[in-house]
């Protein structure tokens, strides 16, 4: 039978056949690895006789996942900009080799989840609220919050970056009240060089929601009410620009758009309502754009998976974890009214395990310093806040402050704690119960 090498394999071929021959091969190879998979070799070294022999053998030991052994290495003499490769911020380091070996890995997409936070100027507190899988309360809770927020004066600005499946927006506004323009339109116009100040302005709408609060809830929807062709435009907002001769990427985009409605609206808190699932959004929400990035999750063996392919892949290349991994917070969503305490502690372990599995860092006895948590540590990213579930908000659909005020009992009880963390972990402020 044919050994097929599989796509998970060949990396680790190619590791292994340039550790062995690192000396041959020269100081700091990069590993490039194509959209495809197929892997080749960058070489800040001149060819030789060896390298010929070198070349069959690893098109041999990678299989489909190779290139011709002409062109399996690449020399930096023959590429006219190797800087773009030598100097990537996409180059990473890979752990665990006796000599500095190095890996570029061309995506289509998930490139952000590794990629360093934006540099910004100062921006007010921003907070994500995200879910690796739909269906577990992050827009429900993301409005009540913004509503609470109001209460106690605050000025709050609220995005919708769930492009896919928009859905704050419909919550806070009701449909004569929605902006003319979205997000989807800032990223269309701006391409083509129209996302001035009017349309910035005409992206912005006040919920009725604080009407009679001290402060105000503004809202930008993933869509405005003008809106005629949504997937048209959809698959359109990706993509890098071409701006005054920079090449600027969507992460970056993002990050103007972000500053640019902060100093027009001048916020006390943004909240981001990002798409579900491993996507470019939530990459860059979680690990590029925000301060406190909360984890919604269920307790079901699919959600944990699904936040484990993610872990690994931090704890894998670890390129950026250092700097955002302390900003993420577990949410225990809809916790059932049957067994709660007991649904909320078997949660609790299994946000441990995954936590503990994959980025904590393993500490000894007196070893204080490393990035650890014990099982029952409530400051811990993997302790839950828990928001209960309650048949008043199955439904929920507030089309005013009332639905809030008749329902204060209930908000207290299922939302009570995650109201109070989450203000005081984002702002550092706590604040007294809904009344």
């Amino acid at each position: 039978m044919k050994d097929t090498v599989r796509f998970q394999d060949a990396l680790t071929k190619a590791i292994a056949f340039t550790e062995e021959h690192y000396n041959s091969l020269g100081r700091n190879p990069i590993l490039i690895r194509d959209l495809f998979g197929k892997i080749r070799l960058f070489l800040q070294s001149h060819q030789t006789d060896q390298h010929k022999i070198l070349a069959k053998e690893l098109r041999t030991l990678l299989g489909n996942f190779s290139y011709t052994p002409d062109s399996i290495f690449l020399y930096q003499q023959d590429i006219f900009d190797s800087r773009s490769i030598i100097e990537s911020p996409d180059k990473i380091l890979i752990h665990g080799t006796n000599q500095p070996i190095y890996l570029l890995d061309r995506q289509i997409t998930g490139q952000d989840w590794l990629r360093q936070p934006i540099k910004e100027n100062s921006h007010p507190p921003r907070a994500t609220l995200f879910g690796i899988k739909g269906g577990v309360g992050r827009s429900t809770a993301l409005a009540i919050w913004s509503w609470y927020l109001a209460k106690q004066g605050k000025r709050v600005l609220v995005i919708d970056l769930d492009l896919e499946s928009p859905g704050i927006g419909q919550i806070l506004l009701p449909q004569n009240r929605v902006a003319d323009f979205g997000v989807v339109d800032w990223l269309v116009e701006e391409a083509v060089g129209q996302a001035d100040e009017w349309l910035l302005r005409d992206m912005v709408a006040t919920s009725p929601l604080s009407e009679s609060t001290e402060g105000t809830i503004r809202v930008v929807s993933a869509a405005g009410s003008k809106e005629q062709d949504y997937i048209a435009k959809l698959s359109r907002v990706y993509m890098d620009i071409n701006q005054d001769g920079k090449i600027l990427d969507f992460a970056h985009r993002l990050s103007n758009l972000l500053q640019q409605l902060e100093a027009q609206e001048n916020p006390d808190i943004v909240l981001l309502d990002s798409r579900a699932g491993i996507h470019d959004i939530a990459a860059i929400a979680i690990t590029r754009l925000t301060d406190m990035a909360f984890l919604f999750a269920v307790n079901t063996p699919q959600t944990w998976q699904a936040y484990r392919y993610l872990f690994t892949h931090w704890e894998k290349w670890n390129v950026n974890l250092t700097k955002f991994r302390e900003n993420l917070k577990i949410i225990a969503g809809m916790v059932p009214e049957l067994g709660r305490e007991d649904y909320i502690i078997r949660c609790r372990e299994s946000a441990y395990t995954l936590f503990s599995d994959t980025i904590y860092e393993e500490a000894g006895p007196n070893e204080y310093d490393k990035f650890n948590f014990s099982l029952s540590d409530d400051n811990a990213p993997h302790f839950p806040i828990e928001i209960l579930w309650n048949m008043t908000f199955q439904e929920f659909n507030p089309q005013s402050e009332e639905y809030f005020r008749s329902n204060s009992a209930q908000l207290n009880a299922c939302y009570g704690n995650f109201l109070k963390i989450t203000s005081q972990l984002v702002l550092g402020e706590s604040y007294e119960h809904i009344s």
